[in-house]
C-alpha cells in the first residue's frame, strides 16, 4: 500500500479591498467601453500588416508577463494579479481566432478596447499597489503588454 505524503499547505491570504478596488476601477469601465471615433479613424489609416503586427505583440507580451510574474509576487498581491491577468485574457482572447483568419475588421474593433484596458489597469496599478515591493516590477510588466 502506497501511502501519500500529506503537504501543509501555504496560506495565502486574500486582499479583498484591492480586488473591489480592481472591480470598481477596471473592471466595470473595461465592460462598458465604447470606442470613440479617433481611435477608429486611427485604426482604419493603419494598415493590415501593422494591426496584425500589434495584435501579435499584444499577445507575446501577455504570455511573457504570465511566465515572469508567477513566481515573483507575493500572498497579498497574488489575487489581484491573478484578476488583472484573467482581465486581459479576456479582452485577447478572441485576438487568435482574427489573426487566423485575417479579420482586420474584427481586431480594429478589439484593439481600442484592449488599450483602454491597459490604459485602465496603468492607472489602477499606480493608485493601489504604489505601497507593495512588487510595484516597480509590475508596473514595468504591465506597460510593457
Amino acid at each position: 500500500m502506497f501511502f501519500k505524503k500529506v503537504m501543509p499547505r501555504k496560506h495565502l491570504e486574500f486582499n479583498q479591498e484591492l480586488l473591489d478596488l480592481f472591480i470598481q476601477q477596471v473592471q466595470r469601465p473595461y465592460l462598458k467601453f465604447t470606442s470613440d471615433r479617433k481611435l477608429t479613424m486611427y485604426l482604419q489609416i493603419k494598415s493590415n500588416q501593422e494591426v496584425l503586427d500589434e495584435c501579435k505583440d499584444h499577445l507575446d507580451n501577455f504570455f511573457q508577463l504570465q511566465r515572469e510574474l508567477y513566481f515573483q509576487i507575493n500572498n497579498k498581491m497574488g489575487n489581484i494579479l491573478f484578476a488583472c491577468c484573467a482581465l486581459i485574457a479576456d479582452a485577447l482572447h478572441n485576438f487568435t481566432d482574427y489573426i487566423l483568419n485575417l479579420d482586420f475588421e474584427s481586431l480594429r474593433e478589439e484593439l481600442p478596447k484592449f488599450w483602454f484596458l491597459k490604459a485602465t489597469l496603468l492607472k489602477y496599478i499606480d493608485n493601489n499597489l504604489e505601497e507593495y515591493r512588487e510595484y516597480d516590477l509590475v508596473k514595468s510588466k504591465f506597460y510593457h503588454l
